[in-house]
């Protein structure tokens, strides 16, 4: 087990209505590995779902490095209202395409609940807002119907699909102008 002197801070970035975005410690590896090993989970991610200690600590100790040379990019840990793990966000350099990727990658009791709906928008608003990048982009399995929908929600446009990690991915594009433009009138229909 894991002491609080040996491990990483976790500390907090993003808080919605109901979720708390953190940092990812060594002490999450059991709750992160549980998350990539469930089988529908590993069905819809485009990316490798690492389920042994070694690889799972290897994206651990990967965010926490991308906290200090990348400040604002990562992965985080997701909780609800009541501090249950839900699963992760990501805001960070795509390895296929080197642009800025949002994803989420959620346990299956959390879907259903539009939490990717809230922590897009938080995301999507620190990307923009704090970040002041011109871009981001989403990626999904082309089979997945919720995720179009989700990203659609959240202002992004189809741009096709093309080859990612091995595998076919449809993307998604959301610029900067357009994101304020949704933005403006929308504020209250917009805070889900």
């Amino acid at each position: 087990m894991t002491s609080a002197r040996t491990d990483f801070e976790g500390a907090e970035f993003l808080r919605t209505r109901r979720m708390v975005l953190r940092g990812l410690r060594l002490a999450d590896i059991p709750a992160l590995t549980a998350l990539n090993a469930d089988a529908d989970v590993a069905r819809w991610s485009l990316d490798p779902c690492p389920t042994d200690y070694f690889g799972v600590a290897k994206t651990v100790l990967g965010a926490n490095e991308c906290y200090v040379m990348q400040p604002g990019l990562g992965a985080w840990h997701a909780s609800d209202r009541d501090g249950r793990f839900i699963g992760l966000f990501t805001l960070a350099h795509s390895l296929e395409t080197g642009d800025i990727e949002i994803g989420t990658r959620l346990l299956p009791s959390a879907w259903g609940r539009l939490y990717p709906v809230e922590g897009g928008r938080a995301l999507c608003a620190h990307a923009f807002g704090t970040l002041r990048l011109d871009r981001i982009l989403g990626m999904c399995h082309p089979q997945n119907l919720a995720v179009p929908a989700i990203l659609r929600r959240l202002g992004f446009v189809a741009d096709g699909d093309g080859p990612y990690f091995g595998g076919r991915a449809s993307r998604f594009v959301l610029e900067r102008e357009a994101w304020s433009r949704g933005r403006k009138g929308h504020a209250t229909a917009m805070d889900a």
